[in-house]
């Protein structure tokens, strides 16, 4: 080899270990390095770590610093940072793992140890001999640990169950004296009790667990209510509620405003059983201020961090009000047809404190609750198939006896009535003989709300007897001091008054006279049309009238038609109107009609008029 060979090689190797002697360690190194580390009952522990960063350490038990605890600073060598760890004193429970931390900007490393402690009069780490250790365990989880480790590494420690282990569970669990069992748990298995046990010197020691299935479902958290109005002093009272599955129990957490003030209690409510199952608990802050207003929020817990939150929102007030208004735009003034299934009178109530006095009246008179035609829901009125006595006043009276407020809020209903004519009055009626030159008052009832027009026709016909069917086709509108001719009767007068028909507001009411022609009825209404029972008939929808043509007559015959109809329009005042007939009379005086030709007005089948 040449000494330039000689040369490269040896700068090779300085570089290479320049490289190496550069490369430092950044994970903690616990001294001494024997892991684990066998000690026993009533020694000392003495751990010594250095690292690169700032040290600390992390004990299987006790707390730093505490009795018997100490930590302090030693010769950090070729590291930047070193820490010294002594534990007097050892007991059985101070076997597990210690840990020593080192943390840097960017960077965390930790380097452990485990230590047994041995006791011969304690072989369990935690030992559960009369009261099992509830074990928890999800169902989507596949395997369970009982933590029955030892305080020696050599202990040899056998498991059962109630039932009996599976012998599935019995070849596939494993131990380790550092954990203790890991088992297979299926979705559906059931234990009532795991045990774990071994021997020592003839002395048997056990340790107890009970598995316990747990819930991941929490679902449904609210608080009720969750719009909250209150005076200034009175108490507020919020319930936070949630539903979660079997052995599932919900822990409850408040946040609100002034809640350091500690003015506030709480109380778990019982659980309601079921599928799922129902948890809550009721928050309680007395005297409230005008400061307490504001978000209430609930915090709703299960085990492994599993939470949900409501809120609710809370108003104070300093003084007590009543308010009520109606919600739609009517203002108060209603008008439906009759024949209405469902009404809804619904006020809008603002009130502080709300309303202990609730009370519907019709024209001044209390609506019982267990009426068949009204129903009270809340501050609401329905009113059921509406009829022409449903029309009134209707009030509802809203009061706070302790406040002293009342308020009074009216509606006007008008039930509007189509127009009818009825034939009640004519029905029972016998022949009537009218002498041709004589006065004779012909009479049509007619109900209606709002009122109806009454309207006289007049169709003329050939008074020839071979003749079956009028010539003349137009009508002619009856009007008073018209003076007769050959084919028209003369009109003295006609006279229209309200009044009641048979002791009540009847429909309508209607009687005419007829001589030898025939006979048709016309009438109309604003909106719909309007004829009497039985006869056929075609016509217009809305202001159109209708003409009918009756059940065919052995003689020809001369008549009045009659017709009803509304008004044009509705009438102007909103107030509702009392139900009442209109009645009007036409006085016929003497014309070229054939003599004693009388009316008769048959009701079934078919209403005609008959000639004798």
């Amino acid at each position: 080899m040449t000494s330039s060979s000689c040369f490269r090689l040896i700068v090779v190797i300085f570089c290479c270990s320049s490289l190496t002697s550069g490369r430092v360690d950044r994970h903690p190194k616990i001294i001494p390095s024997d892991n684990p580390l066998i000690l026993h009952k009533e020694n000392s522990l003495s751990l010594i770590c250095r690292g690169q960063g700032i040290l600390q350490w992390i004990l299987a038990k006790r707390l730093i610093p505490s009795e018997g605890v100490k930590v302090e600073k030693c010769d950090s060598r070729h590291y930047s940072h070193c820490s010294k760890l002594t534990v007097t004193d050892l007991r059985a429970s101070d076997t597990g793992t210690y840990s020593c931390n080192s943390s840097e900007v960017g960077s965390h490393n930790v380097t452990s140890v485990y230590i047994y402690v041995k006791d011969p009069e304690q072989l369990f780490v935690e030992p559960h001999p009369s009261n099992p250790q509830v074990l928890s365990i999800y169902r989507d989880e596949t395997s369970l640990v009982v933590p029955c480790r030892t305080t020696s590494p050599d202990a040899v420690v056998k498991l059962e169950g109630i039932p009996v282990l599976s012998k599935n569970i019995a070849e596939e669990k494993v131990w380790d004296p550092k954990v203790g069992f890991k088992i297979p748990y299926g979705p559906y298995t059931t234990y009532s009790w795991l045990t774990c046990s071994t021997e020592v010197n003839g002395h048997l020691f056990l340790s107890r667990y009970f598995p316990k299935r747990h819930t991941k479902l929490l679902q449904n958290i609210k608080i009720t209510p969750d719009h909250v109005k209150v005076l200034v002093g009175d108490t507020l009272i919020l319930n936070c509620s949630g539903e979660t599955g079997p052995n599932g129990r919900i822990n409850f957490t408040w946040e609100f405003p002034k809640q350091k003030e500690n003015r506030h209690r709480t109380s778990r409510s019982d659980m309601i059983p079921g599928n799922p199952i129902t948890m809550s608990q009721v928050l309680v802050l007395p005297n409230i201020t005008m400061e307490d207003k504001g978000k209430y929020v609930c915090h709703a817990f299960l085990e492994r961090s599993i939470h949900k939150n409501a809120s609710a929102k809370v108003k104070v007030y300093e003084h007590p009000f009543l308010n009520i208004s109606y919600k739609q735009n009517h203002r108060g003034v209603i008008v439906v047809s009759e024949g209405t299934k469902k009404l809804v009178l619904e006020p809008r109530v603002n009130a502080m404190p709300l309303p202990d006095v609730i009370g519907w009246y019709k024209d001044g008179v209390a609506i019982l609750k267990n009426s068949t035609c009204y129903r009270m829901s809340g501050y609401s009125l329905s009113i059921l198939d509406l009829k022409h006595g449903n029309t009134g006043i209707f009030t509802i009276s809203l009061g706070n006896q302790l406040k002293g407020l009342y308020r009074n809020l009216s509606y006007s209903l008008t039930v509007e009535v189509k127009p009818t004519i009825s034939e009640a009055e004519l029905s029972n009626q016998d022949m009537q003989p009218y002498t041709s030159g004589n006065q004779h008052q012909l009479t049509c009832t007619a109900f209606g709300v709002p009122l109806p027009q009454i309207t006289w026709l007049w169709q003329p016909c050939n008074t020839n007897l071979l003749i079956e069917h009028c010539i003349f086709k137009d009508e002619i509108v009856v009007k008073p001091d018209a003076q007769g001719n050959k084919y028209h009767n003369w009109i003295k007068n006609i006279n229209v008054k309200t009044e009641l028909v048979q002791g009540k507001n009847k429909e309508s009411l209607f009687t005419h006279a007829c001589s030898r022609s025939l006979v048709f009825y016309e009438g109309w209404t604003n909106g719909s049309m309007i004829t009497s029972p039985g006869l056929k008939g075609k016509g217009f929808v809305g202001s159109k009238f209708l003409s009918v043509t009756p059940h065919k007559l052995c003689r020809p015959v001369k008549g009045i038609i009659v017709g009803a109809g509304p008004p044009w329009g509705r009438p102007s005042s909103g107030k509702a109107r009392p139900a009442h007939s209109l009645r009007e009379n036409v006085g016929l005086g003497g014309a070229n009609t054939d003599p004693w030709v009388t009316v008769r007005l048959v009701r079934s089948p078919l209403q005609k008029c008959e000639c004798f």
